[in-house]
């Protein structure tokens, strides 16, 4: 009896021990995982924005994160609330119901090293809204300025792929034209849907209007080689392109629709999807922001 007891005793405690070491270590690992994604995703951020790779962001480039969140009240009244920087150091949320129409403006307070991790930013939303509401995280966009002028937006986005969603990021300029694509995850076949990722793929996007974006679509037909040329930076060294050469040429392919890659039509489509949507969705909701900002005079920090 005794040695059973001894047996229970030293099993429990290596089932102890075993799980206090697990839990550090699963503790330490996603500890590193949110961080590395935060690298990329800052590096990402800055690369579609014209910086990285040996070009440095310069002290003035302002990066400002608009998150958006679902809102319910008691009664079951869906809301949506944006978390908005302001001048005098600080945020705030601002409620705008389903048609547009801004609603109460609360205080958030909460440190930019708060909002930037997921789990504390849904705690200080919550601490900030009446007891009774319900926050639910729905995204978040990137407004960038240099020095007081408006630099662009980096949006992100999810697409339906050919075997699971493709995550992207879309970066436009003041007036909501294209200045890159990014893809941030994707699982499409090698060699074929994995394709989107490459520079000749995604710069089809770059220069497209939002008048263009409405009626965009892909077309099964090979990339003229003088556009292909242009599409790769390392094509544009190797051929020894002047600035004023690649932009006459992007200039008169400007409104084609997007080359579908060889074999891998439904990718192609797939992206192309994404990016329509992922503008189109952002710019009906920036112009909800603005509004609000307007109606309830929001001394906003960008």
């Amino acid at each position: 009896m005794k040695d059973i007891i001894k047996i229970t005793v030293s099993l429990t405690a290596v089932c102890i021990a075993a799980a206090v070491i697990l839990g550090v270590v699963f503790a330490n690992t996603e500890r590193a995982r949110k961080q590395t994604e935060e690298r990329i995703n800052e590096e990402t951020i800055q690369g579609l924005l014209g910086f990285g790779h040996g070009k440095k962001a310069p002290e003035d480039l302002k990066i400002f994160p608009i998150h958006r969140y679902v809102l319910h009240d008691s009664s079951g009244v869906t809301l949506l609330g944006y978390v908005l920087p302001v001048k005098e150091k600080g945020y705030v949320i601002a409620e705008v119901d389903l048609s547009g129409k801004a609603g109460k403006v609360l205080p958030l307070n909460a440190e930019p090293s708060v909002l930037a991790e997921a789990g504390a930013r849904d705690a200080a939303v919550k601490a900030a809204l009446p007891k009774d509401y319900k926050a639910t995280y729905a995204d978040t966009v990137y407004i960038a300025d240099m020095g007081d002028k408006r630099l662009g937006y980096v949006v992100p986005g999810i697409t339906q792929g050919f075997k699971t969603f493709i995550k992207l990021m879309v970066s436009l300029d003041p007036n909501f034209t294209v200045t890159g694509v990014a893809i941030i995850e994707a699982k499409e076949d090698p060699g074929l849907g994995a394709e989107i990722q490459q520079d000749f793929f995604r710069n089809q996007f770059v220069g497209k209007t939002l008048d263009i974006l409405k009626n965009l679509k892909v077309v099964k037909e090979p990339l003229p080689e003088t556009y292909l040329s242009v599409l790769e930076p390392e094509k544009i060294k190797k051929l020894g392109l002047t600035p004023e050469q690649v932009n006459e040429i992007k200039e008169k392919h400007v409104k084609d629709d997007i080359y579908a890659l060889t074999g891998a039509t439904i990718s192609s489509r797939a992206l192309t999807t994404g990016v329509k949507d992922t503008v189109r969705k952002f710019v009906y909701r920036i112009g909800i922001v603005n509004d609000a900002v307007k109606q309830q005079n929001i001394q906003v920090a960008f």
